[in-house]
């Protein structure tokens, strides 16, 4: 069984040119945990990086020893504010177990390889979670998809995904997009090598984290049940309606009846009652936004304690069509 806490990241889906300015914007608010991947189509990687760099790097003048490793090294501004970043490998890139290691590190450095450059002694900080984006293309999802590649089957992409934690590029792998049978295959692959694993190449490994798409209305309740059963985190994305709003430009979620109701019951914002039935339901959620003063909002899901009582999350529980 994992161990993990439900938390709050910062999405950086859809941002563009405003990329760097948000992750900015959400550093100063207290975010510390990112989410972003190498599909340049949707996300910025480079500007997740620079940053992440640019504000830790203004301020190591002023770190001071706080935590310390087995060989009494200080620990980097890094690890004393706990900072996670996780990125995803598009499936057009899932073409060998020596290319998802490439990748792995080349994400690595760009996000996190600042952090190297304090006290960690020649070791290298880690990412938090690396990702399979999703475990096959689908025609239409992105032009690269359309392309005729040849790629691995899933079984032996996840044994790259599982040397990426043996050589420590990150702590900790998941699968993104992904359906409740190609979860179940991954589970039962990696079971049956595990009751026969003699100590050859990286130790068989369930996946840590699975991200998919959960709002209130369509909750992925199979994928968080197996999540629960095998004691994987569920991160949540688009949990504010945001997939609805991208199809027909009306968002569904925050513009319910019953979540309004809610909301002004609590005196809240339809966005604060959504992320908090997310987190009390066991999700950690990822939301995501340009503006400065919607952050700040975000950031108070860090320090506000469940304000949802029984009643709301079952009402909530009741909007789900599947």
């Amino acid at each position: 069984m994992n161990d993990f806490e439900v938390s709050v990241g910062f999405g950086t889906a859809g941002l563009q040119g405003a990329c760097f300015q948000a992750v900015t914007s959400a550093l100063k608010a207290g975010f510390r945990k990112f989410d972003t991947a190498e599909a340049s189509v949707w996300y910025d990687q480079p500007s997740v990086g620079k940053a992440l760099a640019a504000y830790f790097e203004s301020e190591i003048e002023d770190c001071q020893p706080i935590i310390k490793d087995d060989e009494g090294f200080c620990a980097d501004k890094c690890l004393s504010e706990d900072l996670r970043v996780s990125t995803k490998i598009p499936p057009w890139e899932l073409t060998s177990f020596e290319n998802i290691l490439e990748n792995a590190q080349e994400s690595r450095d760009v996000l996190v390889g600042f952090c190297d450059e304090s006290t960690m002694s020649g070791r290298q900080f880690p990412l938090d979670v690396y990702y399979i984006h999703a475990p096959e293309c689908w025609k239409g999802w992105h032009p690269q998809c359309d392309e005729d590649r040849l790629t691995i089957p899933l079984d032996e992409a996840w044994l790259g995904m599982e040397a990426v934690v043996d050589q420590k590029i990150s702590e900790r792998i998941g699968l993104s997009n992904v359906w409740p049978s190609q979860l179940l295959e991954i589970i039962n692959f990696v079971k049956e090598r595990g009751n026969n694993y003699d100590g050859q190449g990286a130790p068989p490994r369930l996946p840590d984290v699975i991200q998919a798409y959960a709002d209130p209305l369509q909750p992925a309740k199979e994928l968080r049940r197996m999540c629960e059963e095998y004691g994987i985190e569920f991160v949540s994305y688009s949990t504010l309606g945001t997939q609805h709003a991208m199809k027909n430009g009306y968002n569904p979620v925050l513009n319910n009846k019953e979540i309004k109701t809610i909301a002004k019951k609590h005196r809240r914002t339809s966005a604060e009652v959504v992320l908090s039935w997310a987190l009390q339901s066991g999700m950690s959620v990822i939301p995501r936004s340009r503006q400065e003063h919607h952050i700040l909002e975000l950031s108070n899901m860090f320090t506000q304690d469940p304000f949802l009582d029984l009643d709301d999350l079952s009402k909530i529980d009741g909007l789900a069509m599947d």
